[in-house]
């Protein structure tokens, strides 16, 4: 294998994995789910002949990774063949040989699901007749040349030229005029699909003289240079490097499946989503004719949206809470699926109207290309529109802390409420009844976490001209609470941070 990526079964990767007298392969490369899955059908097939109507096959595991997927895929392909399984778990394959020999009038079979001394790499199948009877050379080559009947392939249908051709006319490209100049990018795919779903976009963007490098595009599963999250300082500062290696105009990172993108200018500086929400935002809205449209953010956006977009003005921002279910719901509600204009989250999740209402980071991409080929066009970058903007406002990043159990978060919550409720306006998650949908909404009586729809605490202190604001949150996950700070001309952010954190490790919170 030249790389850690699950491949489509073949009949040679499927033929490789039968031997003398049992079944290895290297998992999950050649002996996987689905070949388990049809070798438990194929195996029920054989032995229903002698099954007396009674087809039960008793089946083990060993504690290799994959094992107990392979079990249960077995079973399954038994049941499709009108058998049962009965498992006795982590075992030793000669427990399965007692199981099947002790109770051989109950059992027609039985099957182990383990490599043996093989390197970990490696799974595999030992089966049997009822009484432990070892397979024959027969039994394996009948379940064999089963296997392979039975080996489909799932129909294939390529979209990524057609892909292409639909981002490209949704950012505008088919309307495109050269403007004399070369735009220069570097697209990371950090070893995940981005590299394979972008190529067919850069390459239809050539002939107006878009030059792109590609770098980590080899998907590989095992993600040799880091989980792929524009999130990450990481990988942003290779990101950075590659730009400012390939004296590039513009950067583009995309995560494990690249929906998701974030991005550096050509100094190899990252641009908070915020930014990239309110650049692609004014781009879209240019060319808007709704009357009161909507921009869309979470709890955790800058407050230059609020500034961009103040309340009673032609734009209307509105709140939502942190994930992408949400956004969806709002966008499609008879409320405002004619009005939203653009969406995004802290994240760089970037939700766009025209595209299904769904999350894309190749249009958001494409957009902020279109942007910045334009300003090269007279002279000017992405970073030169950004001054100011950087200027005012600063963000913490999000900041992670672990404490002892779950139960510490919500008392760790109510604490930083009470410690800074006093002076500053709290926002909370509450559900609309109206709209039937949980929104972001200025706060009603205390913090109580058991009346809201989400326990996130927001507090803001806006002067207009200066002021501050934090997020704190909760993992869905873990016992862990997820932190975002921002000041906006104020050079305090490292102090107002720190006043949180204080809070935060009273309660036992480190850092995470």
């Amino acid at each position: 294998m030249d790389n850690h990526t699950p491949t489509e079964n073949s009949h040679a990767s499927v033929e490789a994995c039968f031997k003398r007298d049992d079944m290895r392969g290297i998992w999950p490369f050649e002996l996987n789910a689905e070949v388990a899955r049809l070798t438990g059908r194929a195996m029920a097939e054989l032995l229903a002949a002698n099954a007396d109507g009674k087809m039960e096959i008793v089946l083990g595991h060993d504690a290799r990774l994959g094992s107990f997927d392979l079990l249960t895929a077995f079973a399954h392909g038994v049941e499709e063949a009108g058998g049962r399984c009965t498992s006795i778990g982590l075992a030793s394959t000669e427990q399965v040989y007692y199981a099947c020999g002790r109770y051989a009038d109950r059992f027609a079979g039985g099957a182990m699901v383990t490599a043996s001394h093989n390197p970990r790499d490696y799974n595999g199948l030992k089966m049997m007749r009822s009484g432990a009877v070892p397979f024959s050379a027969e039994d394996l080559a009948f379940i064999r040349l089963r296997v392979l009947q039975l080996l489909e392939p799932v129909p294939v249908m390529p979209v990524g030229e057609e892909f292409a051709e639909y981002m490209l006319h949704l950012a505008g490209f088919d309307a495109w005029k050269p403007l004399g100049c070369v735009l220069k990018i570097v697209v990371m795919a950090g070893n995940g699909v981005g590299a394979v779903a972008f190529r067919p976009i850069a390459k239809q963007l050539e002939v107006f003289g878009l030059d792109t490098v590609f770098v980590e595009d080899t998907p590989d599963g095992t993600f040799p240079r880091g989980v792929p999250n524009p999130l990450l300082p990481d990988f942003n500062k290779r990101l950075a490097e590659a730009v400012k290696e390939n004296k590039a105009d513009l950067g583009i990172g995309f995560d494990g499946d690249a929906d998701r993108a974030g991005f550096v200018d050509h100094t190899g500086t990252p641009v908070e989503a915020s930014h990239i929400l309110a650049l692609v935002s004014q781009r879209k809205l240019a060319a808007c004719k709704i009357r009161k449209p909507v921009v869309l953010r979470n709890i955790c956006g800058s407050q230059l949206l609020k500034h961009l977009f103040p309340a009673g003005g032609d734009v209307e921002l509105i709140d939502l809470p942190v994930g992408h279910g949400q956004f969806k719901r709002l966008m499609r509600h008879e409320a405002f699926s004619d009005r939203v204009v653009f969406a995004g989250e802290h994240s760089g999740h970037y939700f766009h109207p025209d595209f299904f209402c769904a999350d894309s980071g190749m249009l958001t991409a494409l957009h902020l290309i279109a942007q910045t080929w334009q300003w090269k066009a007279v002279g000017e970058t992405l970073a030169d529109k950004l001054v100011e903007w950087r200027n005012t406002y600063h963000w913490s990043g999000e900041l992670n802390y672990d404490l002892k159990s779950r139960e510490d978060i919500q008392a760790t919550i109510v604490d930083v409420a009470n410690e800074f409720g006093g002076s500053m306006s709290r926002y909370e998650i509450r559900k609309d009844e109206e709209l039937d949908l949980n929104r972001c909404m200025p706060a009603v009586g205390g913090y109580d976490a058991t009346k809201l729809a989400a326990p996130d605490l927001k507090l803001v202190e806006d002067n207009g001209d200066q002021g501050w604001w934090f997020c704190l949150r909760p993992s869905g996950n873990e016992p862990k609470l997820r932190l975002n700070v921002e000041t906006w001309n104020r050079g305090d952010l490292a102090d107002l941070t720190g006043r949180v954190i204080a809070v935060l490790k009273k309660h036992g919170a480190t850092e995470g």
